[in-house]
């Protein structure tokens, strides 16, 4: 009797050791990062950074938006990726993209490469306040 008693209790300590690790949440993946939101249901925004590039005059003459995401469709996708350019009154400013990559069922991208990072050079660059990273399946 006390046999069994100890083999049940130890099945069940053993059981909760084993599904204890499967309730960890993330929640450092989201959807926002500061001044850069992701409109899509197909990916998740693991990192994201909106970048101004000063020239020697120390004028902004550049704005680099880099992303890497997590495929969380299920499946193998390819993904159109834009980025709408706000200023601070919510005004679109410029259109970037779209870039198109590849994702494997829930992968996570690792690096920033050239797919990763869309830029804008245009006259009201300096005005840039926020962004919004669409992302589309083809």
């Amino acid at each position: 009797m006390k046999k069994s008693v100890f083999v049940i209790a130890l099945s069940i300590i053993l059981t909760m050791i084993i599904f204890s690790g499967c309730q960890e949440q993330n929640t450092d993946v989201g959807t926002t990062f500061e001044g850069i939101s992701l409109e899509s249901s197909i990916v998740e925004l693991v990192n994201a950074s909106l970048d101004p590039h000063r020239n020697k005059a120390n004028i902004i003459d550049r704005v680099d938006v880099g992303y890497l995401f997590h495929n969380v469709a299920g499946r193998d996708i390819t993904v159109n990726v834009t980025v709408e350019f706000y200023d601070t009154d919510d005004n679109i400013l410029a259109t970037g993209g779209p870039k198109s990559i590849s994702l494997l069922k829930d992968y996570t991208e690792q690096g920033f490469g050239p797919a990763n990072i869309i830029s804008y050079d245009g006259n009201n660059v300096a005005l840039i306040d926020h962004v919004k990273i669409i992302a589309v399946e083809e």
